[in-house]
């Protein structure tokens, strides 16, 4: 059987299956990336819509058309870059955490040598 598995870590390596730990957190730093503008993005398109629909509905039912539904379109513009400024704010804020945790790491093992 470790001569089954000896072969196939060797096929993995050659092929360029097998990833080393670098590469893993690179592709996960990506992924990590991509998930964060998907999030921002969406919550922008969200709250356009929402709005834009309440003042549409807001609209219909006084007899306004369009002046609510263009007002909630700004409302709704301004409300979803709020959230993805305070999103974005969020994760930078996270992302210097765990630098900060990464770096500091190191040095509190060489201090416990000393």
């Amino acid at each position: 059987m470790s001569e089954l598995g000896g072969r196939i870590s060797k096929a993995r390596q050659h092929a360029g299956l097998d990833k080393t730990v670098a590469e893993q957190d690179a592709n996960a730093a990506i992924g990590a990336g991509l998930g964060a503008a998907w999030r921002i993005s969406i919550e922008i398109v969200v709250a356009l819509v929402v709005c834009t629909a309440i003042g549409w509905a807001l609209d219909y039912w006084f007899g306004t058309k369009p002046w609510l539904m263009l007002i909630f379109l700004f409302l709704g513009g301004a409300a979803g870059i709020n959230n993805a400024v305070r999103t974005a704010l969020k994760i930078d804020a996270q992302a210097t955490e765990a630098l900060l945790n990464k770096q500091a790491k190191p040095s509190s093992k060489s201090g416990d040598g000393e």
